[in-house]
């Protein structure tokens, strides 16, 4: 791998236990100051942080469920935003 490279979700692995392997950033010579901005982005984009402090305390299943039915109402609101936009720009 290239100095500040990555491999996304999408190509990585998952191990025998189903987990996903650690994110990994090669330190080059631009120095440990552009590693720690590339680890950052990629533990945002990795969603990282937002399922931690999910996982920070017990979510009870009518909640979990309501919470993924926002989600999912959410989600399908930007799409047809996204379609909208995308029409009206032809």
């Amino acid at each position: 791998m290239a100095e500040g490279e990555y491999l996304p979700t999408e190509r990585r692995e998952r191990t025998p236990r189903g987990k996903l392997p650690a994110l990994t950033v090669i330190v080059g010579d631009r120095g440990m100051d552009v590693a720690l901005k590339i680890f950052k982005k990629l533990v945002i984009k990795e969603g990282l942080l937002k399922d931690l402090k999910r996982r920070e305390h017990y979510e009870k299943p009518g909640d979990r469920k309501r919470r993924k039915q926002r989600e999912a109402i959410r989600r399908r609101r930007r799409q047809a935003a996204r379609s909208r936009s995308r029409i009206g720009d032809r």
